[in-house]
Parts: C-alpha cells; structure tokens; sequence
C-alpha cells in the first residue's frame, strides 16, 4: 500500500501554535503536529463551510463547521510528509490530528470526543482503480467507529433541517469530493457539531465577536485564505472596516 493522504483544514489548525489560549507559550502542540507530519505547501480547496459553533476557546464567538447545505467556501489540504504505507499509519495520522484538536487526551484516548470527531474522506477514483485496497481501508475505519457506535451520532453533526451530515456513522465524510483533491487518495479533516444548529447571519457573527472584543479567529482565517461566502458582509459588519 502506498497512498498520498492529508488533511483539510479550516480554521486555527494552519496559524495558531497551541490549543488554549489561556495556555500561550506553555506548549505549541499544533506547530509541532505540523512540522512532525505535514508538508508546508498548502493545495486551495472548495469545500462546504460556515462559521456555526460557539466556542467556549473562542470567547463564544462562532469558529468553523462543515455543512453539506452551505455555498462552497475555501479551505486548505496540507499533504502528509510521507506516503500512508499501512493501515496503521493512517489510524497514526489520525490521532496526531485528535491530539492537534484537543479530541484525543488521555482521559479520552479516541478520536471522537463530545463535540467533534476525526473523519476520513476516501478518493472515488480509488474504489475503481482498486478496489480491494478501498474496501480494506473502508472496513477499517468503519471497525474503529464500530467501538464507538453507543457514543457517537452523526445526525448531531448536521443543521436541524439537513438530510446529510458532513460525517456518517462510520466516521467517513460525506463532503462531495473536489477535483482540488484529486492529487490525494484519502483525506482527514475533523468536523464539529454546530452550535446553533442552523445558519448563522453575517450580522450575528459579526455582533459577537464585536459583543467580545475578540475577532482574532475570523481575521486569521482570512489571512490565512480560509473563506465563507458570508466574509464579506461579516466584515462590513465589524468597526474600521
């Protein structure tokens, strides 16, 4: 098996260091995820998302969600330093990104937690082009969300009036493959469960990050070409824009 693999990523992964603010200085476990694992040439990539989840590490203002109803925005795949050669080298990466996320601690040694979980996104064209080797890594990450099936729903996953979550109950995404992705045989990325359940206005967004003082996450994304269609009006929305 040799398979070229890497994650998406949406929001504070790419720039922030550490994983609590409060924390700052004290450990850089995303910085170092991405020097141990990850390429540093990022591939621009379509993909549905929005801001959707109130954040208690954000001073509640909204971060990232994946939501299969949502306009295309763009995110980012950083590419594996090194080619996925077995099973357990994906289920590896797939912890080191639990860990990244702050889902996989020692109290909780899956890559689940009560608010997100690591998904895996599998190239369609491997499924054509080989098919035993599709089915092995299918069966086996469906075998890992196997032991979590009395913990983990990914109808929460979804807005309240979706059909679709962005992950199933298998842990694979069920985001719509892009050609972006086609250099890839199979992607992570994490989804989280949207709090509020429904879309947010550009207005809203924008008033609690004004409500407070806090919108470091927003501009960062931004600069970091992370986009919603909906950054444009949260923008005019904000003061000295």
């Amino acid at each position: 098996m040799k398979l070229i693999g890497g994650v998406i990523i949406i929001g504070s992964l790419i720039w922030e260091d550490h994983i609590e603010l409060e924390k700052k200085g004290e450990n850089f476990i995303r910085r170092d995820w991405r020097n141990q694992n990850l390429k540093a040439e990022r591939t621009l990539v379509p993909v549905p998302i929005r801001y959707g989840r109130k954040s208690s590490t954000r001073k509640e203002t909204y971060s990232m969600v994946f939501d299969n109803d949502h306009e295309l925005g763009q995110g980012l795949i950083l590419e594996f330093q090194q080619p996925i050669s077995s099973f357990e080298d994906l289920e590896k990466q797939a912890i080191a990104l639990a860990i990244a996320e702050g889902i996989y601690k020692s109290e909780n040694r899956r890559i689940i937690s009560t608010w997100g979980a690591v998904g895996l996104l599998i190239n369609p064209q491997l499924k054509k082009n080989d098919f035993s080797k599709f089915e092995f890594i299918s069966k086996k990450w469906r075998d890992i969300y196997h032991t979590y099936n009395k913990t983990f729903n990914a109808k929460e996953y979804k807005r309240a009036e979706s059909l679709t979550p962005p992950i199933d109950e298998y842990g694979l995404l069920t985001i719509k493959w892009q050609d972006d992705m086609n250099k890839f045989d199979i992607l992570l990325a994490t989804p989280v469960i949207p709090d509020p359940k429904d879309p947010l206005t550009a207005k809203q967004i924008a008033d609690k990050m004004i409500e407070k003082r806090y919108d470091t996450y927003f501009k960062s994304n931004i600069a970091h070409n992370i986009r919603t269609t909906q950054d444009k009006e949260i923008a005019e929305n904000l003061p000295n824009n």
